[in-house]
């Protein structure tokens, strides 16, 4: 304990700030996240809709990755992090004020407008506020304690829709409207807190296609865009169909759904520091590859779940793979120069964006003219068979850590 402590009080202020925001905010997050995908079918989608809704997403993706990452680098991070929290706070209610499926297209836009900066421009300011030798141990803390209210608010969520008559559109809706009041006070204390990196990043006169065939010009990063690529076609074919998989084919119910949240949460808060500290010790890719059959055995229990404990065994093992998350973010920033980390998201986002608009589609089409479990065997077909063979052949990036 004496360590953490110690750990903790040697970080930056920055660190401190973001680790603060996301202890609000995941609560916020925490009371929904795990209904999006029911709530557009209770609002009426089918699965090709439910999918066709999140390509939508996608594809605004795409239209703002790129120029994101740019702006990053030329402007600064804090005010389009700002930028990011306020669309964050106005994606749930969006999903409040909708009355039909077809309303949800506003929020999801908001949504993807929230993710393309939210994410990458977090985890830059958080690369930047570590040092080096402790990144993915630090993403590990940041994580662990970010995520705390993770462990009760899909618990929360589920008691919540439970009084309120069980799964419905109207049960949720009071979730959305408590999520958008709590996203309010993170939103000041960024404002008023967060400072800008002293990180000198390089200049960008020479224009975004010149800088995208700077940093592709290595095969390595090559390599890398096309992991990003397949994962982001494969997690992007699943991910609509999760929690609807759960109460369709399963029959779960609001309290189930809940407790597989906060399994999850529970888990991978109590694993991200440990792995975390793999990777600083052990590698990266290492670390990533020893753990990735808990991602294969989540899935194939979701498949196979006879019963509630079962899917709540299966989100606990997806826990083990969310917390390696920390060391795939600390390759993924290692890969290229800290003056190019703006750019470089900017990019991966983009192409992760693009090959995801086809994806939910296909996923819904999977789901009603194959099976419904044909997404997820699908994402285990290829993340096993293509994707970490070739992260095989990506030198280790643990000793470039101090940049």
């Amino acid at each position: 304990m004496g360590g953490f402590k110690d750990f903790l009080k040697a970080q930056s202020r920055n660190f401190h700030v973001l680790t603060i925001r996301g202890l609000f905010a995941n609560f916020a997050v925490g009371l929904t996240r795990d209904y999006t995908s029911v709530y557009a079918v209770e609002l009426g989608a089918d699965p090709v809709e439910l999918g066709g809704l999140r390509s939508i997403g996608d594809l605004v993706n795409a239209l703002l990755s790129a120029p994101t990452g740019w702006l990053a680098d030329r402007y600064g991070l804090k005010k389009l992090y700002l930028i990011s929290l306020i669309l964050e706070a106005l994606v749930p209610l969006g999903y409040a004020l909708s009355w039909n499926w077809q309303m949800l297209v506003v929020p999801i836009i908001f949504f993807s407008m929230t993710w393309v900066i939210t994410y990458p421009i977090e985890r830059i300011l958080l690369a930047s506020a570590l040092r080096g030798a402790e990144r993915a141990t630090g993403f590990g803390v940041f994580s662990s304690i970010s995520r705390l209210p993770l462990i009760i608010a899909p618990t929360v969520a589920g008691v919540i829709v439970t009084l309120l008559g069980g799964i419905s559109a109207d049960a949720i809706k009071p979730l959305y409207y408590i999520s958008f009041i709590m996203l309010l006070p993170p939103l000041l204390w960024v404002y008023l807190r967060l400072k800008e990196p002293e990180t000198k990043l390089a200049g960008y006169e020479e224009g975004f296609l010149k800088g995208f065939l700077e940093l592709t010009s290595r095969w390595e990063v090559r390599k890398w865009l096309l992991i990003e690529a397949l994962g982001s076609f494969i997690f992007g074919g699943t991910m609509p169909f999760i929690m609807v998989y759960a109460v369709e084919v399963k029959n779960a119910d609001a309290l189930t759904l809940g407790f597989m949240g906060s399994a999850l949460n529970i888990v991978s808060i109590l694993t991200s520091i440990p792995i975390g500290r793999m990777g600083d010790r052990l590698g990266r890719k290492k670390t990533i590859l020893l753990l990735r059959p808990a991602l294969y055995a989540s899935y194939l229990l979701l498949v196979a779940a006879p019963s509630p404990e079962v899917l709540i065994l299966s989100f606990a093992l997806r826990g083990i793979f969310w917390s390696t998350f920390n060391v795939w973010t600390s390759i993924q920033l290692e890969i290229v120069p800290p003056e190019q980390r703006g750019r470089w998201m900017g990019t991966i986002n983009t192409l992760r964006s693009i090959v995801r608009i086809p994806a939910p589609i296909l996923g819904g089409l999977l789901w009603t003219y194959l099976d419904p479990s044909a997404p997820f065997l699908l994402l285990i077909m290829v993340d096993l068979l293509i994707r970490m063979p070739i992260l095989l052949t990506i030198p280790e990036t643990l000793k470039r850590a101090d940049g």
